[in-house]
């Protein structure tokens, strides 16, 4: 090629003016072009804490095996409707062990039973104060056995929307109630224990009512809205969890020599957000319910291997 010869571009020039959209192309590097130590990386997603969605103070967290057995009692047999009542006299009582759940009107205590028991059994409704019945359900077993039943009342809400006919009703229960083995108070995670909760809690020590605290709608507080928050954000919304449980553990237990009815642990949880396949806190509770009943899997330290013991007459022989 002589000095004289020009070389032509690719494109035509006038393509090539401002505001075209064509440009020339450009080579395409493979993955496997780029060196080891140019490889974009791709740490994998750290998990999240479940550690976190418990405060224990007084109690041992559940292992794995117990919580898989916690999940596995709720699911293998769909629950089973029992009886409503509006009166404590008109119960239809049993021998079976019970558990309640109260909570303020529209603290998603119909949404939780429902997400717990596995099916759709509680009435849920945004308007405040829709169950207004003493409603029971029996999970697992069956009557005749009920050293494997496990009974679970859904309980009038108090405060807005409540009524004070429901309250009296309530404390027949709770006061009366042999079978009954623990209350569950559910308290918004978003605002934490109100006044009216404090007023509960001091109703269950007066009746000497076995009782737990559950932070429900929890995920409100460590995920709003819809994007997943940054690693430096999710920290601190659990720091602010941890704030609202240790405030309820004040509650619950002000005084730390008196932990007799007050169980010494609380329990946060949502009945929408999904954590590692599983809706977040679900089986703790499931687990503390069938804890309470007495119906949870034993915890049993694995031993280890014994020593095999020699003959005295083999080593000096």
């Amino acid at each position: 090629m002589s000095a004289s010869t020009k070389l032509r571009p690719c494109f035509p020039t006038r393509l090539l003016k401002a505001g075209s959209s064509i440009r020339p192309r450009r080579s395409l590097v493979t993955q496997s072009q780029i060196s080891p130590d140019q490889q974009p990386s791709q740490e994998p997603r750290p998990k999240f804490p479940t550690s976190s969605l418990s405060y224990h103070w007084d109690t041992t967290p559940p292992t794995p095996t117990q919580l898989a057995h916690a999940s596995k009692f709720f699911k293998t047999q769909p629950p089973t409707f029992l009886w409503s009542a509006p009166k404590f006299k008109t119960m239809d009582f049993g021998d079976s062990p019970e558990v309640c759940f109260l909570g303020r009107s529209n603290v998603g205590k119909s949404s939780l039973l429902n997400t717990l028991l596995c099916k759709k059994i509680a009435h849920t409704s945004s308007k405040p104060g829709r169950t207004k019945l003493m409603n029971a359900f029996a999970v697992g077993g069956s009557e005749d056995e009920g050293k494997n039943r496990l009974v679970v009342l859904d309980m009038p809400g108090y405060g807005k929307g409540g009524r004070a006919e429901w309250g009296k009703e309530i404390l027949k229960y709770l006061g009366k109630r042999k079978q009954l083995k623990r209350a569950f108070l559910l308290v918004d995670a978003e605002h934490g224990i109100k006044v009216s909760d404090r007023q509960i809690l001091a109703l269950f020590k007066e009746h000497q009512v076995p009782h737990q605290v559950i932070l429900s709608k929890a995920d409100r507080v460590l995920f709003p809205g819809s994007r997943s928050p940054s690693p430096g954000a999710l920290a601190s919304r659990i720091s602010e969890l941890r704030k609202t449980m240790e405030s309820v553990k004040d509650a619950v237990q002000p005084d730390p020599e008196d932990d007799a009815f007050g169980f010494g642990e609380v329990i946060a949880c949502s009945s929408e957000k999904w954590i590692e396949g599983t809706r977040m806190g679900m089986d703790a509770v499931r687990f503390a319910m069938l804890q309470a009943a007495g119906l949870e899997l034993q915890h049993r330290p694995r031993l280890a291997k014994p020593v095999d013991i020699i003959p005295h007459d083999q080593i000096f022989g």
